[in-house]
């Protein structure tokens, strides 16, 4: 099978795929084992006999490639003896996320283009793909996480609370005034440059939601057209497909 890993800031989260069917989804903290990593996705190294990686976190992608090396995989990681199959408009191309590439691929072959990708991770980035399968570039913004521990920790009244949803738009405490806050700010900021994106350069976009919070998120972004978490994942598998297997 195909092992397919996402290193992210806060989380690496992994796929297995048969063919193109991903038949196990596994997550851990960034800093977790290889080990771990394989318990969540309830397989045994000797299931995998391909990789592929995407990382964020330079450390962690030599902790993993040390790791897969112990127990004899050796991994393909994207952006470094591997190029994402999308064309990359970026003035400084390597500046990009592998991971905003992989979705752009994924985005376009399982959607086609023009598209919008809305990524609901450690960052939320909003990226846009065009007809042409162009990585056109992206706008970056804190992902909620990182708000709500700055809101709690630059204030000396508010309190920690969970990132769920609130149960009224008007919030008449202070934990669901910070919801609400959260929630439909976060809303109003993806429809918002959406609609930019949109009007100015893709009229025709389809808008995907993807990353750790997309579920959480897409009710409250009325832009949003497709959620699919495994949207990286995807992204990579449809990568690697390209390679013959001797490879």
């Amino acid at each position: 099978m195909l092992l397919a890993v996402d290193v992210g800031n806060t989380n690496i989260t992994a796929g297995l795929f048969r063919g193109a069917r991903l038949v196990a989804r596994g997550r851990v903290p960034t800093r977790a084992s290889l080990q771990a990593l394989f318990r969540s996705l309830k397989a045994r190294p000797g299931d995998v006999d391909r990789v592929i990686l995407s990382s964020v976190v330079p450390s962690a992608t030599a902790s993993l490639k040390q790791a897969l090396k112990r127990i004899h995989l050796k991994p393909w990681i994207l952006g470094e003896n591997l190029r994402a199959p999308i064309k990359n408009r970026y003035r400084v191309p390597s500046q990009v996320g592998q991971d905003r590439l992989a979705n752009g691929v994924a985005a376009f072959h399982l959607y086609g283009g023009p598209a919008i990708v809305v990524d609901f991770g450690t960052a939320v980035t909003l990226d846009l793909v065009s007809a042409r399968c162009e990585y056109r570039g992206g706008l970056i913004v804190p992902g909620m996480g990182i708000a709500l521990e700055a809101l709690v920790s630059r204030t000396a009244l508010l309190p920690k609370i969970t990132l769920t949803p609130p149960s009224e738009f008007l919030g008449r405490d202070t934990r669901q005034s910070m919801r609400s806050g959260l929630f439909y700010g976060y809303g109003a900021l993806c429809d918002g440059i959406v609609a930019g994106l949109i009007s100015q350069h893709a009229p025709k976009a389809r808008v995907i939601a993807t990353g750790g919070h997309c579920r959480l998120m897409a009710p409250y972004c009325r832009s949003v057209q497709i959620v699919n978490p495994d949207l990286t994942l995807q992204g990579l598998r449809f990568i690697l497909d390209r390679i013959p297997p001797s490879r």
